[in-house]
């Protein structure tokens, strides 16, 4: 029985999710504050060297104290995060479905949970190619039943990958927008058909709804693929993100108007924001999206953290063409109805409350417009040619009789204009 319970969770894996994209997100009311990054990095995305000595760490709470047996199944995914065509023999040194047993208990906490940890590779699995990966959770008695999803990538770096970020475009002149210009080299790495074998994706501050695929090269040389003036790699620029801080129920942090306690959690009602577009920029440090689990006076934020229900509104007239949501990585980036606001005709504003962990947040509000799938900052937030952007370029290596999309470059460039 030990041994098809491994095989069990394969078949329905492989039968439930043959089509899925994958993505980091959450589908329980009991899962929260998922997190995916380089194990003992603050900044990073979820990215790692293939045979290297990082790890990727997940880390997600639970909200009980009781202990719960979830496991993991690991799945290899192609360019487009959809399950490749590799067996798990093939991806992987080890088994499916073992437990994440790296938990701890909340302490002196309004809110009860345990917080998990999972590190990947470990001494159960090794990842033998690199690609894109998706880490299904789900508890051990409902192996068909995913709480959350949790992906990352492995590089195995070919090529080198430079990049730029001007404000200087084919659309505007240091206005609304920024272009991306980009070059591959790969003199030691022969790439015989680069427009058959390579798929390229550029995303900006880890956004998916406006993610760049496979931009056509404007030039390709002897040993170097160049990505310059190309108005696919054309970026609404954006605002600086609106970052939000609290720590404790005992003072308002940033951005925070009150704290009040309504059994059973805090309520932190956040100052209401308002409309930035049309306005002057004004330049803010920000982490591009992220936010950071912290808390006063503990040591472990992790489990000394405390959870509040986070009221965010927007003080603007309706959009009748298109419905608004948070952005940032506190909704995993995903617009769907965990970060839909809802019009309030009483008081004049967008309203939105979340069960959120104590930290640091960083958060935009973008407008979807009706029918359409990308998210848009002019309406509210405006575009601003000296935001700080972080623009990724992901370059994918797949020749004709090959079974996968290998990684083989990754690079990062700021708009530092």
């Amino acid at each position: 029985m030990k041994w098809l319970y491994p095989l069990f969770l394969l078949i329905v894996t492989a039968s439930t999710a043959a089509q899925e994209t994958y993505r980091t997100d959450v589908y329980s009311n009991t899962i929260k504050t998922l997190q995916v990054k380089v194990a003992g990095k603050q900044i990073s995305s979820p990215v790692i060297a293939l045979d290297g000595e990082e790890q990727i760490e997940v880390n997600f709470d639970a909200l009980s104290h009781h202990y719960d047996r979830f496991t993991y199944t690991i799945i290899h995914c192609d360019a487009d995060w959809k399950q490749s065509s590799l067996s798990p023999v093939e991806y992987l040194d080890g088994f499916q479905g073992w437990t994440v047993d790296d938990f701890a208990n909340s302490m002196a906490t309004t809110t009860e949970y345990t917080n998990y940890v999972l590190l990947l590779p470990n001494d159960d699995v090794r990842l033998k190619v690199s690609g894109n990966y998706a880490v299904r959770i789900c508890r051990e008695n409902e192996p068909d039943k995913p709480l959350a999803t949790a992906c990352f990538s492995i590089v195995e770096p070919m090529v080198d990958i430079r990049a730029a970020v001007t404000g200087n475009t084919l659309i505007d002149f240091n206005n609304e927008h920024q272009q991306v210009n980009f070059t591959i080299y790969h003199k030691n790495f022969p790439i015989t058909y680069p427009l058959n074998d390579l798929k390229i994706y550029v995303s900006q501050n880890n956004r998916r709804d406006n993610r760049v695929s496979n931009p056509k090269p404007t030039a390709i040389l002897d040993g170097q693929l160049v990505y310059d003036n190309n108005r696919d790699l054309i970026f609404e620029a954006g605002n600086e993100y609106r970052r939000i801080e609290f720590l404790t129920h005992r003072y308002n942090g940033m951005g925070v108007d009150r704290i009040q306690y309504h059994e059973p959690y805090y309520h932190v009602e956040l100052t209401s924001d308002q409309v930035r577009s049309g306005k002057t920029y004004r330049y803010d440090q920000d982490q591009n999206g992220r936010f950071f689990v912290r808390c006063s006076n503990g040591n472990d934020p992790n489990t000394e953290s405390d959870y509040y229900i986070v009221h965010f509104s927007l003080a603007c007239s309706p959009f009748l063409d298109g419905e608004v949501y948070l952005n940032g990585d506190l909704c995993h980036h995903v617009m769907d109805e965990k970060s839909k606001m809802g019009y309030n005709f009483e008081t004049g504003r967008y309203e939105k409350s979340l069960l959120l962990k104590s930290g640091n947040y960083n958060f935009h509000y973008l407008l979807l417009p009706n029918g359409e799938t990308k998210g848009v900052t002019e309406a509210i937030e405006g575009n601003y040619y000296q935001t700080e952007n972080e623009y990724t370029i992901w370059v994918y290596f797949r020749p004709v009789g090959t079974l996968y999309d290998r990684l083989i470059g990754i690079a990062t460039a700021y708009s530092n204009i």
